[in-house]
């Protein structure tokens, strides 16, 4: 789900993110080798050093922009948006009728909280949810995701988990289940339910009701967490990487600064940043000005426009495994030290479950790597007998146009998969799902309607097993045309 607002920018991975190898500073684009831009030995310095801490920094900045967009409200409220704290709902199941969401998710309800550790701890509260799948997403200050509360992790019984930051000393409350500790104080939260239509959305309300957290105070008066960093949000408001990438150099890394003294790094990824306290730049003190050379703000100015540029790049190139056509990543989530990457998909789709939760396929190609066109050509996707996706939750796949948003269709399915009641196997076993714009005879149930135009399919699979992970051979079957 990517809002054209604020709210969870984009939550669902639409290509998948191959984990490479390759930092910044040995990506061809980064120049690292030669100067041959005409800046001064000075400024190139600061140039090659730029680009470096703005790749590093973007998704600190993603996650922290976006916290202080979707917390600026004085409750929660009915899209997601909460004061810092507190637990946010999306009330609302999209239908073929929004178009001021693209990519959206037709399984799953939204729940989002941002969490300011360094005030306290936080105790999040689940309710029973009676077998429902659900899950609770952890991600650090850096979008690395460190842990889950839900039906795979820790069942779908009621309890209480307490959330600490890195530096807390207090003791675990009776009745707390786990302790999860995460590496940054600032930590985002994005909860999913699952939603069986309109029909069921006043049951996801009332589960959603039971999402709810409670903080445990530090002994010590802590200062509200914008107010005490001090920060000034950008003007006007608009989407959060939006606004990211539109900020002058000053703006950028004085918020960069702020966020890194709350949310110091350790180990290989603290001696990375150590050079760029040569530009001003340090966990200790934020960002310092004052000895910026003019040199050296030409390279800074040149160094984050081409650092923007190289992810970019990045994150327009396909990431994972290409199979027939579709294409996935079985390492999203898990960035490592690979900064480039991290940074792509904190500019693309930031929020994204690992695979280890949720897997997404998508596709804009059938399996002869033609572009998918349903006013040219019908199609259809066949898994044979014993080779249905791979899920212990459920699987879906999703269609979408060449704009990314829902079909309409005079049966008004989104998606099909294996809660779909009117699909049929095929007499042998296996199962067939027609995609195509119109009705196919005496195979409604098995179909998935398609625009009049190009389209994306995204298979997801929700909690796959060990027949695609942990090298797992199931792959999906390409989609082919049809008469």
């Amino acid at each position: 789900m990517i809002y054209k607002g604020i709210l969870l920018s984009a939550i669902i991975c639409f290509f998948g993110c191959k984990k490479e190898q390759n930092e910044v500073e040995n990506s061809k684009e980064s120049t690292e080798q030669t100067n041959d831009l005409g800046l001064s030995p000075e400024a190139f310095e600061a140039y090659k050093t730029t680009v470096k801490a703005y790749t590093w920094g973007y998704p600190l900045m993603v996650v922290g922009i976006t916290a202080d967009e979707v917390t600026m409200v004085p409750k929660p409220m009915p899209n997601g948006h909460a004061p810092i704290n507190q637990m946010g709902n999306v009330a609302k199941l999209m239908t073929a009728a929004d178009t001021d969401v693209v990519s959206s998710n037709a399984d799953t309800m939204y729940s989002n909280a941002f969490l300011d550790l360094s005030s306290g701890a936080a105790i999040l509260s689940v309710p029973e949810t009676k077998g429902r799948y659900y899950s609770m997403m952890f991600s650090d200050a850096y979008t690395n995701i460190f842990d889950y509360v839900g039906s795979r992790t820790t069942g779908t019984k009621a309890g209480k988990y307490l959330v600490v930051g890195p530096d807390w000393k207090g003791e675990t409350p009776k009745g707390i289940i786990k302790v999860i500790k995460s590496p940054t104080n600032l930590v985002w939260l994005i909860g999913r339910t699952l939603v069986d239509g309109v029909s069921d959305v006043p049951n996801v309300h009332a589960i959603q009701k039971g999402y709810t957290i409670t903080m445990i105070p530090v002994k010590s008066e802590i200062k509200p967490w914008k107010e005490r960093l001090g920060l000034v949000t950008p003007k006007p408001m608009a989407p959060p990487v939006t606004m990211l990438n539109n900020m002058d150099w000053r703006t950028y890394f004085d918020w960069l600064g702020k966020l890194m003294k709350e949310n110091p790094v350790t180990g290989n990824e603290k001696t990375y940043t150590e050079e760029f306290k040569s530009i001003g730049l340090t966990f200790e003190n934020g960002f310092d000005t004052s000895k910026i050379t003019p040199e050296q703000q030409k390279g800074i100015e040149k160094g984050i426009a081409d650092a923007l540029e190289i992810m970019k790049k990045r994150a327009a190139e396909k990431m994972g495994t290409d199979h027939e056509g579709w294409s996935y990543d079985l390492n999203a989530g898990k960035w490592g030290e690979d900064y480039l990457v991290r940074a792509a998909i904190a500019l693309r789709s930031v929020g994204q479950n690992t695979a280890q939760e949720a897997l997404y396929i998508n596709s804009v190609l059938d399996k002869e790597g033609k572009v998918l066109d349903a006013s040219q050509n019908n199609y259809s996707v066949t898994f044979p007998k014993g080779e249905l996706p791979p899920a212990d939750a459920f699987w879906s796949i999703t269609m979408y146009n060449d704009q990314n948003f829902f079909v309409p269709n005079p049966i008004h399915r989104l998606a099909i998969g294996n809660r779909t009641k009117e699909m049929k196997p095929n007499t042998d076993g296996s199962l067939t799902i027609y995609i195509q714009k119109e009705e196919p005879k005496g195979k409604t149930g098995n179909w998935l309607p398609a625009p009049n135009g190009k389209f994306r399919v995204s298979l997801r699979i929700y909690v796959p097993n060990n027949k695609i992970l942990n090298g797992g051979k199931w792959t999906p079957p390409g989609i082919v045309k049809t008469k």
